[in-house]
Protein backbone atom coordinates (compact mmCIF):
# COMPACT_ATOMS: atom_id res chain seq x y z
CA UNK A 1 0.00 0.00 0.00
CA UNK A 2 1.15 3.34 -0.98
CA UNK A 3 -0.36 6.43 0.77
CA UNK A 4 -0.10 9.59 -1.51
CA UNK A 5 -0.64 13.04 1.13
CA UNK A 6 -0.10 15.92 -1.29
CA UNK A 7 -3.70 16.95 0.23
CA UNK A 8 -2.94 16.65 3.47
CA UNK A 9 -1.16 19.03 6.35
CA UNK A 10 0.73 17.95 9.34
CA UNK A 11 -0.49 19.10 12.84
CA UNK A 12 3.21 19.19 13.74
CA UNK A 13 5.27 22.15 13.86
CA UNK A 14 7.39 23.34 10.58
CA UNK A 15 10.36 25.31 10.48
CA UNK A 16 10.22 27.48 7.08
CA UNK A 17 11.69 30.30 7.77
CA UNK A 18 14.60 28.46 9.82
CA UNK A 19 15.82 27.13 7.62
CA UNK A 20 18.48 29.16 6.17
CA UNK A 21 20.50 29.10 9.06
CA UNK A 22 19.15 25.60 10.56
CA UNK A 23 22.81 24.48 9.92
CA UNK A 24 24.45 27.03 11.24
CA UNK A 25 22.42 26.46 14.78
CA UNK A 26 23.45 23.32 14.92
CA UNK A 27 26.84 23.90 14.63
CA UNK A 28 26.79 26.24 17.49
CA UNK A 29 24.56 23.88 19.68
CA UNK A 30 26.81 20.97 18.92
CA UNK A 31 30.15 23.15 19.66
CA UNK A 32 31.53 22.37 15.76
CA UNK A 33 31.02 18.36 16.71
CA UNK A 34 27.85 18.05 14.46
CA UNK A 35 29.78 15.80 12.34
CA UNK A 36 30.21 13.44 15.32
CA UNK A 37 26.80 13.84 16.41
CA UNK A 38 25.53 12.49 13.21
CA UNK A 39 28.39 9.74 12.80
CA UNK A 40 27.24 8.63 16.31
CA UNK A 41 23.41 8.21 15.45
CA UNK A 42 24.72 6.60 12.34
CA UNK A 43 26.73 3.36 14.15
CA UNK A 44 23.71 3.30 16.93
CA UNK A 45 21.94 2.48 14.08
CA UNK A 46 24.35 -0.22 13.02
CA UNK A 47 23.66 0.79 9.18
CA UNK A 48 24.82 -1.84 6.79
CA UNK A 49 25.86 -1.75 3.50
CA UNK A 50 22.76 -1.94 0.79
CA UNK A 51 20.32 -1.26 3.33
CA UNK A 52 17.38 1.17 2.32
CA UNK A 53 16.84 3.80 4.92
CA UNK A 54 14.47 7.07 5.23
CA UNK A 55 15.45 9.89 7.66
CA UNK A 56 11.72 11.06 8.94
CA UNK A 57 12.05 15.17 9.46
CA UNK A 58 15.41 15.42 7.87
CA UNK A 59 16.04 19.01 7.82
CA UNK A 60 18.74 20.19 5.90
CA UNK A 61 19.46 16.49 5.07
CA UNK A 62 22.84 16.29 6.73
CA UNK A 63 21.94 12.40 8.99
CA UNK A 64 20.66 11.09 5.28
CA UNK A 65 23.97 11.83 3.73
CA UNK A 66 26.16 10.39 6.38
CA UNK A 67 23.87 7.48 6.23
CA UNK A 68 23.70 7.25 2.25
CA UNK A 69 27.97 6.83 3.00
CA UNK A 70 27.34 4.21 5.35
CA UNK A 71 25.42 2.12 2.80
CA UNK A 72 27.02 3.20 -0.14
CA UNK A 73 25.79 2.87 -3.59
CA UNK A 74 24.31 -0.68 -2.82
CA UNK A 75 21.72 1.71 -0.35
CA UNK A 76 19.38 3.83 -0.92
CA UNK A 77 18.81 6.37 1.42
CA UNK A 78 15.20 9.09 1.30
CA UNK A 79 14.47 11.84 3.54
CA UNK A 80 11.17 13.83 4.00
CA UNK A 81 10.34 17.41 5.45
CA UNK A 82 7.40 18.84 6.00
CA UNK A 83 9.11 22.05 5.05
CA UNK A 84 10.00 22.73 1.08
CA UNK A 85 13.08 24.82 2.21
CA UNK A 86 14.58 22.28 4.69
CA UNK A 87 14.15 20.35 1.27
CA UNK A 88 15.74 22.45 -1.36
CA UNK A 89 18.76 23.18 1.46
CA UNK A 90 18.86 19.00 1.48
CA UNK A 91 19.34 18.68 -1.89
CA UNK A 92 21.69 21.18 -3.00
CA UNK A 93 23.76 19.88 -0.01
CA UNK A 94 23.94 16.36 -1.76
CA UNK A 95 24.35 17.79 -4.80
CA UNK A 96 27.64 19.47 -3.46
CA UNK A 97 28.57 16.32 -1.45
CA UNK A 98 28.31 14.33 -4.48
CA UNK A 99 25.79 11.71 -3.04
CA UNK A 100 22.57 10.35 -4.33
CA UNK A 101 19.90 10.89 -1.98
CA UNK A 102 16.20 11.21 -2.77
CA UNK A 103 14.28 14.41 -0.72
CA UNK A 104 10.68 14.67 -0.88
CA UNK A 105 8.34 16.99 0.99
CA UNK A 106 6.41 14.99 3.05
CA UNK A 107 4.70 14.66 6.50
CA UNK A 108 5.17 11.84 8.98
CA UNK A 109 1.22 11.25 9.52
CA UNK A 110 1.23 9.64 6.42
CA UNK A 111 4.58 8.68 4.61
CA UNK A 112 4.21 8.46 0.75
CA UNK A 113 6.26 4.75 0.45
CA UNK A 114 4.86 1.07 0.54
CA UNK A 115 4.60 -0.92 3.23
CA UNK A 116 7.88 -2.78 4.32
CA UNK A 117 10.30 -0.70 2.14
CA UNK A 118 13.00 -0.01 4.35
CA UNK A 119 15.12 -1.39 6.65
CA UNK A 120 16.13 1.67 9.10
CA UNK A 121 14.02 4.37 9.82
CA UNK A 122 15.80 7.86 11.24
CA UNK A 123 13.62 10.34 13.50
CA UNK A 124 15.70 12.69 15.29
CA UNK A 125 14.75 15.98 17.31
CA UNK A 126 11.40 15.49 15.68
CA UNK A 127 8.95 13.74 17.83
CA UNK A 128 8.44 16.68 20.25
CA UNK A 129 7.24 18.45 17.17
CA UNK A 130 4.14 16.75 17.19
CA UNK A 131 1.13 16.71 19.21
CA UNK A 132 0.55 13.38 21.01
CA UNK A 133 -1.96 12.18 18.33
CA UNK A 134 0.20 12.68 15.51
CA UNK A 135 3.11 11.50 17.20
CA UNK A 136 1.28 8.05 17.84
CA UNK A 137 0.29 8.02 13.79
CA UNK A 138 3.65 9.01 12.88
CA UNK A 139 5.07 6.12 14.86
CA UNK A 140 2.51 3.71 13.06
CA UNK A 141 3.65 4.69 9.72
CA UNK A 142 7.21 4.29 10.54
CA UNK A 143 6.27 0.34 11.53
CA UNK A 144 4.46 0.02 8.57
CA UNK A 145 6.65 1.12 6.24
CA UNK A 146 9.88 -0.87 8.25
CA UNK A 147 10.55 -4.53 6.80
CA UNK A 148 10.71 -7.35 9.38
CA UNK A 149 13.24 -6.93 11.05
CA UNK A 150 13.61 -3.71 10.11
CA UNK A 151 14.85 -0.93 12.94
CA UNK A 152 14.20 2.35 13.81
CA UNK A 153 16.06 4.68 15.98
CA UNK A 154 14.37 7.64 17.75
CA UNK A 155 16.51 10.83 19.24
CA UNK A 156 14.92 13.57 21.38
CA UNK A 157 15.23 15.71 24.12
CA UNK A 158 14.69 13.76 27.07
CA UNK A 159 13.93 15.84 30.15
CA UNK A 160 11.28 18.70 31.16
CA UNK A 161 12.17 21.69 29.32
CA UNK A 162 12.10 23.65 32.46
CA UNK A 163 14.86 21.28 34.28
CA UNK A 164 17.27 22.08 30.95
CA UNK A 165 20.18 24.19 31.64
CA UNK A 166 22.75 24.14 28.18
CA UNK A 167 22.78 25.90 25.16
CA UNK A 168 21.36 23.62 23.04
CA UNK A 169 17.94 23.21 25.55
CA UNK A 170 17.39 27.01 25.70
CA UNK A 171 17.27 27.96 22.08
CA UNK A 172 15.23 24.98 21.23
CA UNK A 173 12.65 25.36 24.33
CA UNK A 174 9.52 24.45 22.24
CA UNK A 175 9.55 20.88 23.64
CA UNK A 176 10.16 17.98 24.86
CA UNK A 177 10.00 13.87 24.92
CA UNK A 178 10.12 12.10 28.45
CA UNK A 179 12.45 8.82 27.48
CA UNK A 180 10.06 7.13 29.36
CA UNK A 181 6.89 8.60 26.74
CA UNK A 182 9.28 7.39 23.41
CA UNK A 183 9.56 3.80 25.06
CA UNK A 184 5.98 3.82 24.95
CA UNK A 185 5.77 5.43 21.61
CA UNK A 186 7.06 2.87 19.95
CA UNK A 187 5.85 -0.05 22.03
CA UNK A 188 2.72 1.02 21.15
CA UNK A 189 3.17 1.06 17.47
CA UNK A 190 4.26 -2.65 17.99
CA UNK A 191 7.48 -2.08 17.54
CA UNK A 192 10.19 -4.10 19.64
CA UNK A 193 12.67 -1.79 21.96
CA UNK A 194 15.78 -2.98 22.45
CA UNK A 195 18.29 -0.29 23.54
CA UNK A 196 17.71 3.36 25.34
CA UNK A 197 20.00 5.53 26.59
CA UNK A 198 21.90 9.06 26.59
CA UNK A 199 23.23 10.14 23.45
CA UNK A 200 26.02 11.80 24.90
CA UNK A 201 25.19 15.53 23.36
CA UNK A 202 23.69 17.76 26.09
CA UNK A 203 19.95 16.38 27.06
CA UNK A 204 19.44 14.32 24.00
CA UNK A 205 18.59 10.54 24.45
CA UNK A 206 17.97 7.86 22.27
CA UNK A 207 15.49 4.53 21.80
CA UNK A 208 16.29 2.09 19.04
CA UNK A 209 13.97 -0.21 18.45
CA UNK A 210 13.04 -2.83 15.58
CA UNK A 211 10.02 -4.73 13.99
CA UNK A 212 9.55 -8.36 15.48
CA UNK A 213 10.44 -10.68 12.95
CA UNK A 214 8.23 -14.18 13.19
CA UNK A 215 11.14 -15.80 11.73
CA UNK A 216 13.74 -14.96 14.20
CA UNK A 217 12.74 -16.22 17.88
CA UNK A 218 16.50 -15.81 19.36
CA UNK A 219 15.77 -11.90 19.89
CA UNK A 220 11.71 -11.67 20.67
CA UNK A 221 12.13 -12.88 24.15
CA UNK A 222 15.71 -10.20 25.15
CA UNK A 223 14.50 -6.98 27.70
CA UNK A 224 15.79 -3.81 26.47
CA UNK A 225 18.91 -2.45 27.29
CA UNK A 226 20.16 0.53 29.18
CA UNK A 227 23.11 1.91 27.53
CA UNK A 228 24.20 5.90 27.58
CA UNK A 229 27.31 6.98 25.43
CA UNK A 230 30.03 9.10 26.74
CA UNK A 231 29.98 12.85 26.03
CA UNK A 232 31.56 13.75 23.01
CA UNK A 233 34.47 15.58 23.59
CA UNK A 234 34.83 19.13 23.64
CA UNK A 235 37.01 20.43 20.34
CA UNK A 236 40.21 21.50 20.90
CA UNK A 237 39.53 25.24 19.21
CA UNK A 238 37.20 25.89 21.99
CA UNK A 239 39.91 26.37 24.34
CA UNK A 240 41.92 28.35 21.89
CA UNK A 241 38.87 30.57 21.47
CA UNK A 242 37.89 30.86 25.27
CA UNK A 243 42.07 31.67 25.81
CA UNK A 244 41.57 34.52 23.15
CA UNK A 245 38.22 36.10 24.53
CA UNK A 246 39.87 36.27 28.08
CA UNK A 247 42.93 37.73 26.67
CA UNK A 248 41.50 40.10 24.55
CA UNK A 249 38.50 41.06 27.30
CA UNK A 250 41.45 41.50 29.72
CA UNK A 251 43.15 43.60 27.02
CA UNK A 252 40.38 45.94 26.66
CA UNK A 253 39.76 46.30 30.59
CA UNK A 254 43.59 47.07 31.44
CA UNK A 255 43.29 49.42 28.14
CA UNK A 256 40.29 51.57 29.83
CA UNK A 257 41.83 51.88 33.16
CA UNK A 258 45.44 52.85 31.63
CA UNK A 259 44.06 55.85 29.77
CA UNK A 260 42.47 57.12 33.15
CA UNK A 261 45.01 56.45 35.86
CA UNK A 262 48.97 56.43 35.56
CA UNK A 263 50.95 53.89 37.16
CA UNK A 264 54.56 53.36 37.52
CA UNK A 265 55.23 50.55 34.25
CA UNK A 266 56.84 48.10 37.32
CA UNK A 267 53.06 48.20 38.62
CA UNK A 268 51.13 47.89 35.46
CA UNK A 269 54.01 44.88 34.54
CA UNK A 270 52.95 43.42 37.70
CA UNK A 271 49.06 43.28 37.21
CA UNK A 272 49.50 42.16 34.00
CA UNK A 273 51.67 39.02 35.57
CA UNK A 274 48.75 38.43 38.09
CA UNK A 275 46.22 38.51 36.07
CA UNK A 276 48.16 35.86 33.67
CA UNK A 277 49.39 33.68 36.13
CA UNK A 278 45.49 33.66 37.98
CA UNK A 279 44.01 32.88 34.71
CA UNK A 280 46.78 29.99 33.87
CA UNK A 281 45.54 28.71 37.11
CA UNK A 282 42.05 28.57 36.59
CA UNK A 283 42.40 26.78 32.95
CA UNK A 284 44.64 24.44 34.56
CA UNK A 285 42.10 23.54 37.21
CA UNK A 286 39.70 23.26 34.20
CA UNK A 287 41.60 21.32 31.78
CA UNK A 288 42.44 18.49 35.39
CA UNK A 289 38.88 18.43 35.48
CA UNK A 290 37.91 17.65 32.09
CA UNK A 291 40.18 15.02 31.47
CA UNK A 292 39.43 12.94 35.04
CA UNK A 293 35.59 13.68 33.49
CA UNK A 294 36.31 12.16 30.01
CA UNK A 295 38.47 9.54 31.23
CA UNK A 296 35.54 8.30 33.86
Amino acid sequence: MTIQNESVHTKGLVLHSQARYYDLLAWLLTLGRERAFRERLVELARLQQGEAVLDVGCGTGTLAIAAKKRVGHSGTVVGIDASREMIELSQRKAKRAGVEVRFETAIVEALPFSDASFDVVFSTLMLHHLPRPAREQCAREIRRVLKPGGRVLAVDFATPARQRKGLLARLHRHGHMALREIIELLSGAALQVEEFGAVGVSDLQFVAARVPDPNDTTTSALPATARSMDPLPAPRWLWVVLVAAIVIAHALVIGRVTSHITLPIASAATVVVLILLMHSTFIGIIHTLLRRWRTR
